[in-house]
């Protein structure tokens, strides 16, 4: 069976392009990133969306029918995989929203539009400064490793009480 959790084979944007989407980019693609990201601009970004659009082609994208369609479908196959799903976010997900907190001025964006993910803390420093603390990609690392030991000790265990039923059966 397929790992729901690996990159789908051919998600290059010049390997497959959909002649009926203007974006340029797989419906499957997006869809496989979105179950692993949970993200609709970090989806469409992997599936190869160019970044200025990336967020409206997901955001476009998750509006399809069939697109969420293939998403419920990939979900119910991946065993809701939420943790993992997250932990990997924290990993490898992307922190530049974040620093449109930075700015003297402000956000350029509208504070409901920016991906603070991977933030773990927000708090205005004495002098009019703003400090941001992120949670560690490393230790989302190492929690993933834990995660899939466990999993790869479940199956194990699992298969020996299916070869245990079957001697007895």
């Amino acid at each position: 069976m397929e790992n729901q959790n690996s990159l789908p084979e051919n998600h290059s944007p010049e390997k497959r392009r959909l002649p009926d989407r203007p974006f340029g980019i797989s419906e499957e693609d997006f869809a496989r990133f979105y179950v692993l990201l949970s993200d609709p601009r970090e989806a469409a970004l992997c599936a190869g969306a160019p970044e200025k659009r990336a967020r409206d082609v997901g955001y476009k994208l998750l509006a399809d029918k069939r697109v969420r369609a293939m998403i419920k479908r990939l979900r119910k196959r991946s065993d809701g995989d939420e943790v993992s799903t997250g932990l990997r976010r924290l990993a490898f997900g992307r922190v530049n929203d974040s620093l449109e907190l930075l700015k003297e001025d402000g956000p350029e964006k509208s504070p409901d539009s920016l991906d603070l993910y991977n933030v773990s803390e927000i708090k205005r420093v004495k002098g009019g400064g703003v400090e941001i603390k992120f949670f560690s990609r490393l230790e989302a690392l190492e929690k993933l490793s834990e995660l899939k030991a466990r999993e790869g000790e479940d199956q194990k265990a699992d298969e020996m009480l299916r070869a245990f039923n079957s001697l007895g059966g």
